[in-house]
């Protein structure tokens, strides 16, 4: 994940720092991995304006992530993606069965590597280990 420095053309830019997608290697996610995400526009469930100036935007699609990392197998990474709806990257991983999942992409995670999570996985980049 590369960063890039924006030239200050107007004072609000000044030490305006930028990710670059250059980590990324998949255009479009897994489908069996997304789910609809509703937007609210500033409305509560009666329909009623609750917060102004709310609302627009690109229409996305919320990506189911594997937060809890629970099932304690080697899973080989496929991609990293971009997420509309925060600012890490998340990739993708397969396990040896063929299920897939999305994790959050660490710092330094590459496509290709092994990763584990439990109690026996080693302290190392993409691994889970519990507290």
């Amino acid at each position: 994940m590369g960063i890039k420095r924006i030239k200050p053309v107007t004072p609000g830019q000044r030490f305006k720092l930028a990710v670059t997608f250059e980590a990324l290697t998949a255009s479009k996610p897994e489908k069996s991995l997304l789910a609809p995400l509703k937007k609210t526009g500033g409305r509560n469930d009666t329909g009623k304006m609750t917060m102004r100036n709310r609302g627009g935007g690109h229409k996305r699609r919320y990506r189911i992530i594997d937060f809890k990392r629970n099932r304690y197998e080697t899973a080989e990474v496929l991609t990293i993606e971009y997420d509309p709806n925060r600012t890490a990257f998340i990739s993708l991983v397969q396990y040896k069965d063929g299920e897939k999942r999305y994790i959050l992409a660490p710092k330094g995670l590459k496509v290709g590597q092994k990763i584990n999570s439990g109690p026996g996985a080693t302290p190392d980049t993409g691994n889970a280990l519990p507290l």
